[in-house]
Parts: structure tokens; C-alpha cells; sequence
């Protein structure tokens, strides 16, 4: 399995088998970035522009979209070259070799649009277990307390999501988190650093943060 990091909550997994699925990738990745870059699903968590914008979604062009209803009713007259697959929490969608159950995710209070999913993900692929917080502002969502993942994707760009002493507090709930991959910082950078030196000792920092 590899995985690629791109701005806000956005990532690809490929499997060994080279299947390539993206998740939230949004608006704030350039368009130029996304060149040549293929992939045969996506997902994507909730309507906002840098998680759901339909100009990054064209350029991957996915042979399959998985979304909320909200999501596919924004989609509006556009009728995509690919097949729109609408999705609830509770679902569990296997898709080739990999598992993705989907469950609720709490926005929290300073979102002004109103938002109707907003989903995390809780990812088996290869072997390896992937837990995807979404934009998470409450603790919510499936239990962790019994929990264990390879890898941990948490926002820390406080107001809209996690700060990084809610996602470290959050982390530590889990019974076991091989490496922590932190998002949804780009605006506030500082935020990024201050939740690798809480977990400093703690976790490990994966590989693929950036």
C-alpha cells in the first residue's frame, strides 16, 4: 500500500494490486498538482470546496464517486462521464480489495452553511487498518476505545475541526495507532507544529506527512 498526501484532508491509497482510490481532494489542491495523476474511485466526506470541488474531480476523472446525498444533489444538471454512487453512515462499500465503512462526523459549531453528512472513514486495505477523521470538530463517530489502526489521519486546524490538543487528547483514546498523519492545517501552520511536539514520545509521525 502507498499513500499520497495532498492539501487540507486530501489522500490517494494505492494497493499492491496498483487500484488507486482518493479521498477530499478539494479545492486547495492546485489543478496543475493533479496532472497526469489517475485514480479509479474517490470519496469525498461533506459539500464544502475543499473537500468536495467538482473542477478536481474532473481532472482525476474516477471511474466511480462515492458521496453523500447532499454532495450529488450539488452535482445538479452536470451529468459526469463516471458513475455517482450516493452513500449513508452505517454503509460499508468494498471496492476491489479494500473495505470502507462509513460513519458520522460532528462538524461542530462554527460552520455557517448548513452541512448534512459529513463523514469519516474507517479504511481496510493490504492489510492495514486506516482510521480517517474527516472534519472533525467533536469527538464522535464509530468507539475507539478498542480500536487499533496502522495509521490515524486527524485535522488540527482548529475553529472548523480539531486544534491540536483536541486531536492529541482523541488520539490517546484509541487502544493502538501505529502512525499519526495530521491534516487540515495549511492555514494555520503553527498548529501543525505544535500538535507534532504534543505527540512527540507519544506516537509515531508517519512517513507521509508533509
Amino acid at each position: 500500500m502507498k499513500i499520497f498526501k495532498f492539501e487540507q484532508s486530501g489522500f490517494i491509497l494505492e494497493t499492491e494490486k496498483g487500484f488507486r482510490v482518493a479521498f477530499d481532494i478539494g479545492n486547495k489542491t492546485p489543478i496543475e498538482k493533479l496532472e497526469n495523476v489517475k485514480v479509479d474511485a474517490m470519496f469525498v466526506t461533506h459539500i464544502h470546496g475543499d473537500h468536495f470541488s467538482l473542477e478536481q474531480i474532473k481532472k482525476l476523472s474516477p471511474k466511480k464517486l462515492y458521496l453523500g446525498e447532499q454532495c450529488k444533489e450539488a452535482l445538479g444538471k452536470y451529468s459526469p462521464p463516471f458513475e455517482t454512487i450516493e452513500v449513508k453512515a452505517d454503509n460499508q462499500v468494498n471496492i476491489e480489495d479494500i473495505k470502507i465503512k462509513i460513519f458520522d462526523v460532528d462538524h461542530g459549531p462554527n460552520v455557517t452553511a448548513p452541512v448534512k453528512q459529513n463523514f469519516g472513514f474507517l479504511i481496510v486495505v493490504d492489510n492495514k487498518k486506516i482510521y480517517f477523521a474527516g472534519e472533525m470538530f467533536y469527538e464522535s463517530g464509530i468507539s475507539v476505545s478498542n480500536l487499533e489502526v496502522d495509521y490515524a489521519f486527524f485535522p488540527i486546524g482548529t475553529f472548523y475541526t480539531f486544534g491540536p490538543k483536541e486531536a492529541f487528547a482523541f488520539a490517546k483514546k484509541f487502544k493502538k495507532i501505529g502512525e499519526i498523519i495530521p491534516m487540515h492545517y495549511e492555514k494555520t501552520p503553527e498548529t501543525k507544529i505544535e500538535f507534532l511536539n504534543l505527540i512527540k514520545g507519544y506516537f509515531n509521525i508517519s512517513q507521509f506527512t508533509i
